[in-house]
């Protein structure tokens, strides 16, 4: 059988669309296998607390998926906190200050912040380059935790990893089994108590970071709840400080889907 000679250039211009997508595919999955390779080994300077595991839950509690890399382990998500080795860790880069951990999630990484938002965009957390970049805290930010709202972001990877787990947080029943996320800093442990998610826009109220008054402050996250997905009893008292944590979403161009809680 003979071909014509627009079926082979039509042939092999197929052929090199299907190696070039081979190749792009490799080099993508040999990306994502050194940034889980460079995060693995970041979690030897942090010691989980003992978890429970899924089968000693109270009757009712549906349990957990089983994993596998980086997706949701069988574990209760109510523990402890983990304890954080921040000597070693700022030896390897002063960069690093803190630690955000949910229980029973792949949600267990090092928080950096840089001079600017892009800094560590497709930087991870020891300074290579690599598209997972790393969990950081917002460069307007202060890093302390002690803004009014502190904004953590994080890529939302197509492998379940950074915080693509994020996203979860617009289903009622994943917020009930996961109302409290871990943020360690050198100088205190805190728990995030999720009180709303949502996707919102770039130009949105979301990323306001400091306001005049407690009124001011009070009114915005009351506006915050109203454009909630899910429903929460957690309610702020004076003094106490927002962490919002960002990812991308793709409802729309530039769209990002936040979590919000209060910092006790």
């Amino acid at each position: 059988m003979k071909f014509k000679k627009h079926e082979i250039a039509l042939m092999a211009f197929m052929a090199i669309i299907i190696v070039a997508s081979c190749v792009i595919i490799l080099l993508v999955v040999r990306e994502y296998s050194a940034g889980e390779v460079t995060y693995i080994a970041f979690r030897e300077y942090v010691s989980l607390p003992e978890e429970t595991p899924a089968e000693s839950q109270p009757a009712g509690v549906p349990e957990m998926p089983e994993a596998e890399g980086n997706e949701r382990k069988e574990y209760n998500v109510d523990t402890a906190p983990p304890e954080v080795d921040f000597a070693d860790l700022q030896a390897l880069n002063p960069d690093i200050i803190g630690w955000i951990y949910s229980a029973g999630t792949p949600v267990n990484y090092p928080i950096v912040q840089g001079e600017t938002n892009e800094e560590y965009l497709y930087r991870m957390a020891d300074g290579s380059g690599n598209k997972c970049g790393s969990i950081f805290l917002d460069c307007e930010n202060d890093g302390n935790f002690q803004d009014a709202n502190n904004v953590i972001h994080g890529h939302n990877m197509s492998n379940g990893s950074m915080f693509a787990e994020l996203k979860m947080y617009a289903e009622q029943e994943y917020y009930d089994k996961h109302p409290k996320i871990w943020l360690v800093t050198p100088d205190r442990t805190y728990g995030i108590e999720i009180f709303a998610a949502f996707v919102t826009t770039t130009d949105s109220e979301v990323w306001r970071l400091t306001f005049s008054s407690e009124e001011e402050f009070n009114a915005w996250k009351s506006e915050m709840v109203r454009s909630s997905y899910i429903k929460s009893k957690v309610f702020s008292a004076e003094g106490e400080t927002v962490v919002t944590l960002s990812t991308c979403s793709y409802e729309f161009d530039n769209a990002h889907f936040v979590v919000m809680g209060i910092l006790r």
